[in-house]
């Protein structure tokens, strides 16, 4: 193996000054300059964390409904997943309102009216806009994913029916995240 330096004197040599330049250029101003700001310099260089996957808070609102002329709503019932109900914000006249989950992630949001006058004729009411603040842990799925011999691993987001009270007497009709509408809030609107 050849060695760069000729003798070993010329290698000592070398050293030496390139340690009286490094000496000569830390002790100049400008380097004590830059050595102060080094450190902002690798932490502005830095590639930033990746954003936590917070929560987000919602009012939830049920809607679009599928109503023929002499139908109206009388009840309805979401099963949930992955939701947490904060609050809710007002209850219509003449309904009852239940939402919750228990320590799991499933949960239920539910609705009867008294009576056939507190009933709804529309298909998506006033009265069941943004009326409840949930808080999603993950984005919403909108079908049941299942393993391959079909049983339910986990459930959609939202998932229930409601009951129309018809000319005939009553039927039911599914409701998804189709009829959910989801818009970010913090907390309830003033009444």
């Amino acid at each position: 193996m050849r060695c760069a330096w000729k003798t070993r004197s010329s290698r000592r040599e070398a050293e030496r000054r390139a340690l009286r330049y490094s000496l000569r250029l830390t002790r100049s101003p400008r380097f004590t300059r830059t050595k102060a700001l080094l450190p902002l310099a690798l932490l502005a260089a830095a590639p930033a964390p990746a954003p936590a996957d917070h929560p987000r808070t919602f009012l939830l609102s049920i809607g679009k409904i599928p109503l023929k002329d002499t139908e109206s709503i009388e009840a309805f019932s979401i099963s949930t997943w992955g939701v947490e109900f904060k609050s809710v914000c007002r209850i219509p006249g003449g309904w009852r309102i239940k939402a919750g989950s228990s320590a799991t992630p499933n949960g239920e949001l539910a609705g009867e009216g008294s009576q056939g006058a507190t009933w709804f004729n529309d298909a998506s009411p006033r009265e069941l806009r943004g009326f409840v603040l949930v808080t999603l842990y993950m984005p919403v799925q909108r079908d049941d994913i299942r393993s391959q011999d079909g049983t339910s691993l986990i459930p959609a987001t939202f998932k229930g029916y409601a009951t129309l009270s018809t000319d005939d007497g009553e039927r039911r009709v599914p409701l998804t995240y189709r009829n959910v509408t989801l818009a970010a809030a913090r907390r309830c609107p003033n009444a």
